[in-house]
């Protein structure tokens, strides 16, 4: 989500006493190697928290899509990444409501979306609202959206500096390294743009067009550490009904960059009835193949549907950060038709 300022600060700090021979040392040496792999891609991918189930998020990665279907929906999704960590690990919660409505005839959506994410001293909250207009083709659907949200970002640093001054130098006392940072409040705008027929769906989004800085003091000294820099995603999925009908088969693609780097994730998921799903996936990047994804759902109730993701880390990590976790809630209603009604099939949540 955020662009770090150019000026990046390793620090490794060796705990009093240790010595340099050993397994000891080397499980010190071999922890630090991971955070380093962990703190520099996130360095160069520069990214806002991504999702394995991106095609039941649509909202929330593309807010032109708030709005598109005739039903309310509410969405919850809790993603925890590189769960081995410990404390520190990425963690992202989202929290949206959408819903169509009419406005001068014009067949519009309205939506709120709270997203909180935190990594390690980094905590950040987002609230977007979202405005959108759609217009109904006789077999296609194209619309886009303008959102405007509000990020709340702070640091609260709590730095480990051992007693023995030989092999560390205190955070405090470099002018690089940010003892706390209180709550900034940053603008935030994107908008996105969709088209969709019973066959496929194709998205494009932006978010953070204007780059809103955060400032710290340091010193008695205001300074920019660093700004959010601008995200675009493409995203596209094709139904293949199969010779069963009671089978469809759902490839799906999307493509994430801040125009530094990118990050491309490709799935493939099967239906069932339209009421149970499985998938496979795989995330891949310009340095390697970052991690496979497995998963599935189902419908627990009609408009109440539950989804789960596993991804599996095919870097370094995997060692002591093998999977990362997510699940999604979502619920569709409609409060001027009955409660039996078939709101929609999961595949289009």
């Amino acid at each position: 989500m955020i662009n770090i300022k150019p000026n990046v600060v390793f620090l490794f700090f060796v705990e009093p006493g240790m010595k340099r021979e050993g397994s000891f040392f080397m499980k010190k040496i071999f922890s630090f190697f991971i955070l380093y792999i962990l703190v520099n891609l996130a360095a160069k991918a520069q990214q806002e928290p991504l999702f394995s189930n991106y095609m039941l998020l649509r909202t929330t990665t593309n807010p032109g899509y708030v709005g598109a279907t005739k039903t309310i929906n509410a969405t919850f999704c809790n993603r925890t990444m590189f769960a081995g960590f410990g404390d520190g690990k990425p963690v992202t919660s989202v929290f949206g409501v959408d819903a169509p409505f009419d406005l001068f005839g014009a067949r519009s959506g309205f939506g709120a979306l709270i997203v909180s994410d935190q990594i390690g001293f980094f905590d950040n909250t987002k609230v977007d609202l979202t405005y959108t207009y759609h217009h109904k083709f006789q077999t296609s659907t194209l619309g886009g959206g303008l959102t405007v949200g509000f990020n709340n970002f702070s640091i609260e640093a709590d730095w480990y500096s051992p007693s023995d001054g030989e092999y560390f130098v205190p955070a405090e006392s470099d002018e690089l390294v940010p003892q706390q940072i209180p709550s900034n409040i940053i603008l935030g705008i994107g908008f996105g743009i969709y088209y969709e027929t019973p066959k496929y769906y194709l998205g494009f989004s932006a978010t953070n067009l204007n780059r809103g800085s955060i400032f710290g003091t340091k010193n008695e000294i205001e300074t920019e550490y660093m700004f959010y820099a601008s995200h675009f995603y493409l995203t596209g999925t094709y139904n293949i009904e199969l010779p069963d009908p009671l089978f469809d088969l759902q490839p799906s693609f999307v493509l994430r960059t801040d125009l530094a780097a990118f990050m491309l994730d490709l799935n493939g998921t099967i239906f069932y009835k339209d009421r149970y799903w499985t998938g496979f996936g795989v995330r891949v990047s310009p340095a390697n193949i970052a991690s496979v994804t497995l998963m599935g759902g189902l419908e627990l109730i009609n408009g109440l549907n539950l989804g789960y993701a596993m991804d599996v880390n095919t870097s370094m990590m995997f060692f002591n950060a093998a999977t990362s976790h997510e699940v999604i809630v979502t619920y569709s209603f409609n409060i001027d038709t009955k409660r039996d009604q078939k709101y929609k099939s999961v595949r289009y949540l």
